[in-house]
């Protein structure tokens, strides 16, 4: 899976995307609004932020630096309603490398990306030589209503 994938699957879906270099690597930036009555009548602006590192290791703090400028960015680019007043931000970062480390992947299982206000950083990673995805196994109390559709948004994209 590459993030040229990933970018054909966004476009199959309607999600508005663009392409940068993050931390030196190639990247695709997608960008989806959506407003549901089962999430309590809250508009959530996702923004999926995929990043192919190639052969180099992916380790807790590239993990963290990754989720960290991906946070910033998606706040830095919504503009809509005032977060936390029936609006919310879930940033899903994916990390694509041959080189995942052991401790990437629990972290992923077990979402250690902690709470944000009115916010998600859900961290992701793609074993490029496996095609395996790390991903979070259980679903947080905090957010508990949107991560259904972050679950099947990740396996639709990364599958």
């Amino acid at each position: 899976m590459s993030v040229d994938r990933i970018k054909s699957k966004m476009s199959a879906q309607n999600i508005f995307h663009s392409e940068f270099t993050w931390m030196d690597h190639p990247t695709v930036v997608g960008y989806h609004k959506q407003f549901r009555w089962s999430w309590m009548a809250t508009q959530l602006n996702t923004f999926y932020v995929a990043t192919d590192c190639g052969t180099k290791e992916v380790t807790i703090p590239i993990l963290e630096k990754h989720l960290a400028e991906a946070f910033a960015y998606a706040e830095k680019k919504y503009n809509g309603w005032p977060r936390g007043l029936q609006s919310a931000i879930g940033v899903v970062c994916i990390l694509q490398s041959s080189n995942i480390s052991e401790e990437v992947k629990a972290y992923c299982r077990g979402l250690k990306s902690g709470k944000k206000w009115a916010g998600f950083a859900i961290p992701v990673a793609i074993d490029s030589t496996t095609h395996e995805t790390f991903q979070f196994t259980s679903t947080p109390m905090w957010g508990a209503i949107y991560f259904p559709y972050f679950k099947r948004m990740i396996n639709e994209l990364t599958q």
